[in-house]
C-alpha cells in the first residue's frame, strides 16, 4: 500500500498549495527516469521524495488520493503550472512573465521584470526593419536595391564589422609605398576580366563568418593571375587557409593587413585549397617555411612539373582610375580596400555608394577588402554613370551572384586609395628579358617587370 503520509502532502497540489508544494520539493522527480513516466499502475515506477516515494504512473493521478512527483503534469503531461500572482508584461503584442524566457528581437533581447516594465538590450544590428525602410525608401536617389538577407538576421552590426569583414586600414608607411604607372593607352567603356578570361576568373566564395578577406581577396587575385598568365596552365585555388593559420604578425578571423599576407606569398608562397581546406577558423599552422609540395603532403599538379609553392612578386599599388583599369585589363584582377558601412551588408543590385539611412555618429565603418574585376557605366536619365565591377567573399548568394557595381571615379568608401596588384612565378616558363653588359638577366616570364626604379649599370670597361 501506497505511503500515506505521501497522499497527505500530495493533496496540497489539488487544493490550491501546489506551487508552495512545488517550491518545497522542486525536484526533479520523473524527468530524472530513463523512461520518465509508465502507463498504468506500476509500484516500481517510483522516485524518493523527502521520507517516502512518489510515482510517475498512470495511477497516481486520483484527485485527491493521488501520490504522484511534484513534476508529473509537467513531464508526463506536458502541463507547465503557472506561477501564482505573476506579474505579466507585454511587447510587440506577446506577452510573458519574469519567470519566462527572454523573448529574442532581432539581435537583442528582452526580459519582463517583476514591476511589469521590459528590459530589452540596446545593441545595433546588422540590419533591421528600420534600416530597409529607409534603404526601399532612397533607392530612387542611391541607385541601388537592399534586401533582408536571412545570414544577416540576428547578428550584431559588430559581429558583423570583425567577422564579415577583416582587413586592417593601411598603416601610412603602406600607403605611401611606391606606386606604378600604367600607359595602357586607350580603354574600353566596359571591361569585365571573367568574360576576356573565360573561365580563368574565380567567383565568389564564402568566408563565413570568419574577419578573413585579408586572406581571402589575396588567395583568390593570386589564383587569377596564376590561371591568366600561365594562359590556363595553372590553374588553382590557393589557399586562404593556410595564410590564416600561418602569417604572423596577424589576428586570425580577427583581421590582417594586406601587406603581410603579401610579403607571406613572396617569402614562403602557399599550396592549393584541396591541400589546406577552409575551415572559416584560425588553427595550427602545418606549414613550415621551408616546405615544398611534395613535403607539404599536397598533390602535384598535373599539367605542370611543379614541386615548389606557389608564390607571388612583390605587390605594387595602383595610382588612379586609369592605372587601375589598364592594370586589370592587361594582366588581370586587383585587389582594393574599400570601408564599409552598415547599409553595404543589405546591398541586392545596383550601383552602390553609401547612404544616409541609419547611421548615427556613433555607428563606426570598418575595412574590407575585394577583388575589383573590371568596369563599365550606365546610363541613368540623362546621368552616366561610372562603375567598377567587384567581387566579394560573401558567396554567391550575396549581391549580384557574388558580385557588386560601385561608382568608379570618385573614390566611393575609399576603394580607389589603396589598390594592389602583383604577379606570379609560374612554373617553367623562364625567358630573357634584356642584355646588360656581357650578362643576360633570366627572370620568370609573368609578366613581372621590374621597379622603373631599379637601375642596370653597364658591365666591363665600355
Amino acid at each position: 500500500m501506497r505511503n500515506l503520509l505521501l497522499l497527505l502532502a500530495v493533496v496540497g497540489l489539488t487544493t490550491g498549495q501546489g506551487s508552495r508544494f512545488r517550491q518545497e520539493f522542486p525536484g526533479p522527480y520523473c524527468a530524472t527516469r530513463s523512461d520518465s513516466c509508465c502507463r498504468d499502475r506500476q509500484d516500481g515506477c517510483a522516485q524518493p521524495i523527502s521520507t517516502t516515494l512518489c510515482y510517475c504512473d498512470e495511477f497516481c493521478e486520483r484527485g485527491e488520493h493521488g501520490d504522484c512527483c511534484p513534476d508529473y503534469e509537467e513531464v508526463c503531461m506536458g502541463i507547465v503550472p503557472e506561477p501564482e500572482n505573476v506579474t505579466s508584461c507585454v511587447y510587440k503584442n506577446r506577452y510573458f512573465t519574469p519567470y519566462d524566457q527572454a523573448i529574442v528581437d532581432n539581435c537583442n533581447s528582452c526580459k519582463c521584470n517583476m514591476d511589469g516594465s521590459v528590459t530589452c538590450t540596446e545593441d545595433v544590428c546588422l540590419v533591421d526593419d528600420d534600416l530597409l525602410r529607409q534603404l526601399n525608401h532612397l533607392e530612387r536617389s542611391t541607385g541601388w536595391k537592399a534586401t533582408n538577407y536571412s545570414e544577416w538576421w540576428g547578428r550584431k552590426y559588430d559581429e558583423g564589422k570583425v567577422l564579415r569583414l577583416g582587413t586592417f586600414q593601411p598603416k601610412f608607411r603602406v600607403k605611401a609605398m611606391k606606386r606604378l604607372s600604367n600607359k595602357g593607352g586607350l580603354l574600353p567603356k566596359r571591361f569585365d576580366a571573367s568574360e576576356h578570361w573565360t573561365g580563368l576568373i574565380t567567383e565568389a566564395r564564402d568566408q563565413g563568418w570568419c574577419g578573413s578577406s585579408w586572406a581571402f581577396s589575396t588567395a583568390t587575385m593570386a589564383s587569377d593571375r596564376f590561371a591568366i598568365l600561365s594562359k590556363g596552365r595553372e590553374m588553382v585555388q590557393l589557399a586562404p587557409q593556410q595564410m590564416l593559420a600561418c602569417v604572423r604578425r596577424q589576428r586570425g578571423c580577427s583581421g590582417g593587413h594586406l601587406d603581410t599576407a603579401w610579403q607571406y606569398l613572396r617569402k614562403v608562397g602557399v599550396v592549393n585549397e584541396e591541400c589546406y581546406p577552409y575551415i572559416a577558423a584560425q588553427n595550427v599552422c602545418k606549414i613550415s617555411n621551408e616546405d615544398t609540395l611534395i613535403t607539404a603532403n599536397c598533390e602535384l599538379p598535373a599539367k605542370v612539373n611543379r614541386t615548389l609553392m606557389y608564390k607571388m612578386g612583390p605587390a605594387f599599388s595602383l595610382n588612379n582610375e586609369t592605372d587601375i583599369m589598364a592594370e586589370i585589363k592587361d594582366r588581370g584582377t586587383v585587389q582594393a580596400i574599400m570601408r564599409v558601412y552598415r547599409d553595404f551588408f543589405s546591398y541586392r543590385s545596383g550601383i552602390y555608394r553609401h547612404s544616409a539611412a541609419a547611421t548615427p555618429a556613433e555607428e563606426r565603418s570598418a575595412y574590407h577588402s575585394v577583388r575589383l574585376i573590371g568596369w563599365g557605366e550606365e546610363r541613368v536619365g540623362y546621368d552616366v554613370v561610372k562603375y567598377w565591377i567587384a567581387i566579394n567573399s560573401w558567396g554567391q548568394w550575396w549581391g549580384e551572384k557574388g558580385r557588386f557595381r560601385i561608382l568608379r571615379g570618385s573614390n566611393e568608401c575609399d576603394i580607389e586609395s589603396y589598390v594592389l596588384a602583383s604577379n606570379p612565378f609560374v612554373h617553367e616558363h623562364v625567358q630573357a628579358i634584356r642584355k646588360v653588359g656581357e650578362l643576360q638577366e633570366l627572370i620568370v616570364g609573368t609578366g613581372y617587370v621590374p621597379h622603373p626604379s631599379r637601375r642596370y649599370p653597364p658591365y666591363g670597361r665600355g
